[in-house]
C-alpha cells in the first residue's frame, strides 16, 4: 500500500492525532508558566510592584523636590547645602525619566527609538551613585563637624564647592555620552518593542569586574558609615540623656541617620543582589529590575526635611 493510500485510508486516525498533540499542548502551556531560559518577560506580579514604586516615586518625589526648593532658594551659603542642592538636581533629572519607565511596564512594549531606551536605562544607576556619592559626602562633613574639626571643613569655601559641582556635572555628563554611544548596549537585545535589556553587557569581563567593585565599595562604605553614625547618635544619648530631644545637633543627627537608613533599605540589598545578578543575568533580569526600581526610593530623602517639626508636634 502506498502513503498516499494510507492516508486516505486512515483520515480518522490522523484526526485524532492532531486532536491529541493540540490538547496536549494547550495542557503543557497552561501548566507551565515558568519562563524558558532567554524569555525576558516580566510577571504580572512585578510589573504591578514596579508600576505601584515608579508611581509612588513620581508622586511623592516630586512634591518632595518642591519642598526641598523652598527651603534652599534661601539658604544657599554653605557646603552641606550645595550638597543637597546637587541632590535635589539629581533626583530631577531621574524623575523626568520615570513616566518612561511606567509607560513601559504598563504597555510591555516600547515604542520610542532604542537611543532613548539606553538614556532612560542609564539614568537610573547614574542616579544612584551619584545619590549615594552626594550622601557619602553630606556624612562626612556632618561626622567631622560633629567630632570637633570644623575649622577643616569650613577651610572649604562656598566658591570651591560650586566649582567642585560644576566640575563633577561636566565630568558625569561626559561620561553618559562616552557610555551611551561607545559602550553601553552595544550587545544588548535589540528587538523591537523591548528596553531595559542589557544583562549580556555583564558577560565582559571588564564590565563584570568593575560592577564588582562597585558593589562591594557601596557594601562596605553603608556598613561603615552606619557605625559611625549609631556611634554619634549614641554619644549624643549618652551625654543628654532625655535632653537630647532639645539639642540641635541631635536632631542634625537624626536626619543624617534617615540617610544611613536610606542606603541601607534602598542601596545596600540591590548590590548584594548584584553580586549574585553578575554571575546569571539571563535568568534574573526581571528581578533585577524589582530591586532597581527599590534604590529609586531614595527620591524620597527631600521628605526628611519634614522631619524634626512632625517629632516635635508629636512630642507635644
Amino acid at each position: 500500500m502506498s502513503s498516499s493510500e494510507s492516508v486516505t485510508c486512515c483520515p480518522d486516525l490522523l484526526r485524532n492525532t492532531t486532536q491529541t498533540n493540540v490538547t496536549s499542548a494547550t495542557y503543557n502551556s497552561s501548566v507551565d508558566t515558568t519562563p524558558a531560559p532567554g524569555d525576558h518577560s516580566l510577571m504580572v506580579g512585578q510589573r504591578a510592584f514596579l508600576i505601584t514604586i515608579y508611581t509612588t516615586v513620581l508622586v511623592a518625589g516630586s512634591m518632595g523636590l518642591v519642598l526641598m526648593v523652598s527651603v534652599l532658594r534661601s539658604n544657599l551659603h554653605s557646603v552641606t547645602t550645595i550638597a543637597f542642592f546637587n541632590l535635589v538636581l539629581t533626583h530631577f533629572i531621574f524623575l523626568l525619566t520615570v513616566p518612561f519607565r511606567i509607560y513601559y511596564f504598563a504597555r510591555q512594549a516600547w515604542g520610542l527609538s532604542h537611543v532613548f531606551c539606553k538614556l532612560v536605562s542609564a539614568t537610573i544607576h547614574i542616579h544612584m551613585y551619584m545619590v549615594f556619592f552626594i550622601y557619602v559626602f553630606i556624612l562626612t562633613i556632618r561626622f567631622l563637624s560633629f567630632y570637633k574639626r570644623s575649622k577643616q571643613v569650613k577651610s572649604y569655601s562656598k566658591a570651591h564647592t560650586l566649582g567642585a559641582s560644576v566640575a563633577l556635572w561636566c565630568l558625569v555628563l561626559l561620561l553618559i555620552l562616552l557610555i551611551l554611544y561607545f559602550e553601553y548596549g552595544k550587545n544588548a537585545e535589540n528587538k523591537a518593542g523591548q528596553c531595559f535589556r542589557f544583562g549580556k553587557e555583564l558577560k565582559q569581563e571588564a564590565v563584570f569586574v568593575v560592577n564588582c567593585i562597585f558593589c562591594v565599595i557601596c557594601i562596605l562604605a553603608s556598613c561603615v558609615l552606619g557605625g559611625i553614625q549609631f556611634h554619634i547618635l549614641h554619644s549624643i544619648l549618652k551625654e543628654h540623656g532625655s535632653a537630647s530631644w532639645s539639642q540641635q545637633e541631635f536632631w542634625a543627627q537624626v536626619k543624617s541617620l534617615c540617610f544611613v537608613l536610606i542606603m541601607v533599605i534602598c542601596f545596600v540589598p540591590y548590590h548584594f543582589f548584584r553580586l549574585f545578578y553578575l554571575r546569571h543575568p539571563d535568568r534574573l533580569e526581571g528581578v533585577n529590575e524589582v530591586f532597581l526600581a527599590i534604590t529609586s526610593l531614595s527620591c524620597l530623602d527631600t521628605l526628611t526635611f519634614l522631619g524634626r517639626g512632625v517629632c516635635r508636634t508629636c512630642k507635644r
